[in-house]
């Protein structure tokens, strides 16, 4: 814990584990982890998991995936204002976190650059799950941090009969947003349909101070944080005893702005041998105005289609129980909008296309063991076009194997995982670039007495680099930097020790102990040089385009401190060690109050860039919840005081640490309720270190959100 000041971390608070919400508001034997291929209970899976259901998600769902899971402990959002916001899971996000959509992967441009968002619509999930340990293996090879599964149910696996259906509004009082949510389903016989559809608008955000550390020109709200998107998916399904068959399709768009200043060019002025194009785009009253000075402002303009496959045979005789064949389609596409004065042009186009097939085969149980093997599937295709167009266009194929198995041992369970992959990414005028990568997985559930058990987990990730850690070279001024990668990166990888003890009794109290240890960890290293316009004109590519020699910036000292940063792609050793932990204390039939903390340090094993410490991992949190119910009534009053974050990074600035205060009032009757959230009751200046944009962009200041729903 050097130099982090974190005092109070007392004994209660480091009792337990990190998702304690599920645990205290259903029964366990409802908690079924869909992520589990054997069909475990939570309790019976080794790790820290967690679930979110559809009463937790009322109340913590948000416009993004990172705003729904931050109040989790162990998870923490990376946002790019509010239309951004990714899950970082003990200090690790982007590729290293697996996101899915009913166990498939989600395609989109999030893992290119922190300006574009995760393409899930949070409001349409049924529950959200939270994993780690050997089952992370069925979903992919760069699972290091974790999976996060989002699942709707648009394709159902069990039997439906009626109509049930659900609607639900909401406003924001801080973006004068509005939100409207509605669900159907209908069953007859084996056949279920399924509909949901989601519309969301919303105004700039306001905060409490400045936007940026060092200006007053945007006190009181966030300019260009305004966006609207719609969502809908259907489902048709045809479910047997032995037989389940289904299709689904979804459909989202988003169009959201970026803060100024944290997507701007150095020049404004565009040629038409740039790849833009103009066009004719809505701008509205306030944009027009705040751009009569020439500030350049950018908007993403998101798509995306996804169509789902399901055959899932299962309760066989014989040697084979079970037979699954996931099938998904997505394309995927962005425009980035550039607006100057009156005139919109299409900076960057973007198009991410994926195929994916999984088919799983779960074996009869052979002497206690059960055992599942699978084989994946997946092809990507990325293009870019335009000025920040850095990474060339490549096609990624994956093809892996995995086996999983568990059984009872002692008066304990075992599970071992093990999967291989393939990787092998083409990319015009270079070679073939190949990887293989070996991810293994072993752990023990050991029951210490009917109130309490002991699991460890002990793993080996891999994962092979992506596209743009290879190929990069280009211009990024979404981080406002000049990217370079190396196509002789080898694969990451990392041996990680988990121990996790859980105790349910009087009190519930759960504790989460980790260490992850990489070897060749991959990183953007500043390499202490600024981007060259000159150098680049002159036909300098890479590392070569960029200098610190006055005399390639005009001799003047303010171009070079304004040019783009340049960071070239290289790997070392790190280590990651952190915690959980959370108690659960009845105060009575309708109190309970629950203490939760959460702390990660990251550190290269040798100095990088002068300093050793990890950029942008979050500061230590401990909070406390208190619980109410009554007859109709629900109440949730939340504290949370996170700590500065002084261990920033090579060239990074701390973070000042703040005390934020959530309340949520639920009143229910019959099937119909009202409820109002309350969202930094406290009005504090958040500045999260996750964020790219920390300086210039704040998180939202006080809000309150009324809300109604029905179901039937």
């Amino acid at each position: 814990m050097n130099r982090t000041n974190i005092p109070g971390l007392t004994l209660p608070l480091l009792l337990a584990c990190a998702y304690p919400a599920t645990a205290t508001e259903n029964p366990i034997e409802e908690l079924v982890i869909t992520a589990s291929p054997h069909g475990k209970r939570i309790d019976e899976v080794a790790g820290a998991v967690g679930v979110l259901d559809q009463k937790t998600l009322q109340r913590e769902a948000a416009a993004t995936l990172g705003d729904t899971l931050q109040r989790q402990p162990g998870i923490n959002s990376s946002s790019f204002g509010p239309g951004v916001g990714a899950p970082v899971i003990r200090g690790l996000g982007g590729t290293r976190v697996e996101i899915l959509q009913n166990g498939t992967t989600v395609t989109d441009a999030a893992d290119v650059s922190a300006d574009h968002g995760i393409s899930v619509e949070p409001l349409l999930a049924d529950r959200i799950e939270i994993l780690r340990g050997p089952a992370t293996l069925r979903f992919g090879p760069g699972a290091i941090g974790g999976v996060v599964n989002v699942i709707d149910n648009a394709i159902h696996t069990t039997p439906f009969s009626g109509v049930a259906g659900a609607g639900e509004v909401r406003h924001d009082t801080n973006s004068h947003g509005n939100t409207a949510v509605l669900r159907l389903d209908a069953g007859t016989g084996p056949w279920i349909l399924h509909t949901s559809a989601v519309q969301r608008d919303s105004n700039d955000i306001e905060i409490p101070s400045r936007a940026a550390i060092d200006d007053d020109s945007s006190k009181g709200f966030l300019a260009n944080t305004d966006s609207d998107s719609d969502s809908w998916s259907l489902g048709l399904s045809h479910v047997r005893d032995r037989l389940v068959l289904g299709l689904s399709a979804r459909h989202l768009n988003n169009n959201y702005g970026i803060p100024p200043g944290g997507h701007s060019h150095e020049e404004p002025e565009h040629d038409n041998d740039h790849g833009h194009e103009d066009m004719e785009a809505p701008i509205t009253d306030e944009q027009d105005a705040e751009n009569t000075h020439g500030d350049l402002f950018t908007r993403i303009d998101m798509s995306q289609r996804s169509y789902a496959g399901k055959i899932l045979l299962r309760d066989l005789d014989g040697w084979a129980e079970r037979l699954q064949l996931d099938l998904n389609r997505t394309d995927y596409g962005h425009r980035e909008l550039e607006i100057v004065e009156h005139a919109t042009e299409v900076g960057t186009v973007f198009n991410v296309d994926s195929d994916e097939a999984r088919v799983e085969l779960g074996l009869a149980p052979l002497h206690g063991w059960l055992n599942t093997i699978g084989a994946h599937y997946q092809q990507r295709d990325f293009d870019a076009r335009g000025e920040e167009a850095f990474v060339p266009p490549s096609t990624t194929r994956n093809r892996g194997i995995y086996w999983l198995t568990d059984r009872e041992l002692g008066s304990g369970a075992l599970t071992l995982g093990l999967r291989h992959d393939e990787q092998k990414l083409n990319s015009p005028d270079i070679d073939s670039i190949s990887h293989d990568s070996i991810n293994a997985s072993i752990s023990y559930l050991y029951p210490l007495s009917a109130q309490q058990r002991l699991d460890v987990v002990l793993s080996h990730t891999e994962r092979a680099p992506n596209a743009q850690e290879l190929l990069s070279d280009g211009e990024h001024v979404a981080t406002r930097s000049y990217e370079v990668g190396d196509p002789r990166l080898s694969t990451e990888s990392a041996w990680n020790l988990e121990l996790n003890w859980h105790y349910s009794g009087p009190i519930d109290a759960q504790l989460s102990l980790f260490h992850r240890r990489f070897g060749d960890f991959i990183y953007a290293a500043d390499t202490g040089l600024r981007f060259s316009h000159d150098r680049h004109d002159a036909g300098f590519t890479g590392v070569d385009a960029c200098s610190n020699a006055l005399a390639e910036f005009d001799n003047e000292e303010d171009v070079f401190a304004s040019a783009p940063t340049c960071f070239a792609y290289q790997q070392a050793d790190a280590r990651f060690t952190g915690f959980e932990s959370e108690l659960g204390l009845p105060l009575g039939d309708t109190h309970s109050v629950q203490l939760w903390a959460d702390y990660v340090r990251a550190r290269f094993d040798r100095p990088v860039d002068g300093d050793r410490d990890i950029p942008r991992i979050p500061a230590a949190r401990v909070g406390l919840h208190w619980d109410w119910s009554s007859g109709p009534w629900t109440t949730r009053f939340s504290l949370t005081q996170a700590f500065s974050q002084n261990d920033a990074g090579a060239n990074q600035n701390s973070t000042d640490g703040y005390t934020r205060v959530d309340a949520h009032v639920d009143y229910s009757a019959e099937n119909w309720s009202v409820f109002i959230k309350g969202r930094n009751l406290s009005d504090q200046e958040i500045r999260n270190a996750t964020s790219f944009l920390r300086e210039i962009a704040p998180e939202p200041g006080r809000s309150l959100v009324i809300g109604a729903s029905y179901q039937f």
